[in-house]
């Protein structure tokens, strides 16, 4: 990775940002459960059109400022660097917690990067900054994070959450929100490890059929990178010429994962 000289603005990218993310995207939900509460399943992926626009106002109210802090006129040239600095900072900070603030600091910020773009920024007019500017973010930080130069040994694994699809699924959605082949294997086979190991446990049958949902949701992305080396759905958003075949597909009811096509 190559040297960045952009500095978080540490009145804004702090303990108390990250805190507050996690605060709100898990709200209502124990650190310790391995399966979401009905709440939590609802305003993440089932809320009604209007329930959508509420939680989509608190992220904005809470951490636009944050996105536009780090958006594509202050942070030309993205990478993951200034955030792993954040990570490294609370491995120092907190030696003492076996990493525990370090791995839910590591959470908070993919949340920051990979979620809240897309609750804050749905129009056509601002997705591609959510495809080419917050997702180069999300993307090489899971990178980073997965690798063996990571401030914290893989934080996905840590033992708050190893068993956790309710938290372990958040760290790999960058991967699902990618049109790289690469990423799409790494997270179908991370996210069936998890599965197999549930399935060895007792009382986890419901958090292995979450898990599934989320192997089979990866699936769906996957066939589409498989098949059209990119998404159709953005195609529109990011001035690219459709193919016949990806023209058909959307015309066909294809899947655009909430993202609209018209204006």
């Amino acid at each position: 990775m190559s040297a960045s000289t952009f500095t978080l603005n540490k009145d804004i990218f702090n303990p108390s940002l990250y805190k507050l993310v996690r605060s709100i995207w898990f709200d209502g939900q124990p650190d310790d459960a391995i399966i979401p509460t009905p709440v939590a399943m609802k305003r993440w992926w089932m809320g009604s059109p209007e329930e959508r626009l509420e939680f989509d106002s608190r992220c904005r109210a809470n951490f636009v400022h944050a996105l536009e802090a780090i958006g594509p006129d202050k942070f030309p040239d993205p990478t993951a660097e200034p955030f792993l600095k954040e990570i490294q900072e609370a491995v120092q900070k907190n030696p003492e917690n076996n990493g525990s603030e370090a791995a839910w600091t590591a959470l908070s910020i993919v949340l920051l990067l990979d979620q809240m773009p897309r609750n804050i920024y749905r129009t056509n007019d601002t997705l591609p900054m959510v495809y080419n500017h917050y997702d180069k973010m999300s993307q090489s930080l899971l990178e980073a994070l997965m690798s063996k130069d990571s401030p914290i040994i893989r934080p996905d694994l840590h033992p708050q959450w190893r068993l956790s699809s309710v938290h372990r699924i958040w760290f790999y959605l960058p991967w699902m929100h990618s049109e790289s082949l690469e990423m799409h294997k790494k997270i179908d086979g991370i996210q069936k490890e998890l599965r197999d190991e549930l399935s060895k446990m007792e009382g986890t049958e419901e958090a292995v059929k979450y898990i599934e949902l989320g192997i089979g949701a990866e699936q769906k992305h996957l066939d589409l990178i498989e098949k059209f080396g990119r998404y159709p759905h953005r195609n529109r958003c990011l001035a690219r010429e459709m193919t016949a075949e990806e023209k058909k597909y959307i015309e066909d009811g294809g899947d655009t994962f909430g993202v609209s096509q018209v204006d």
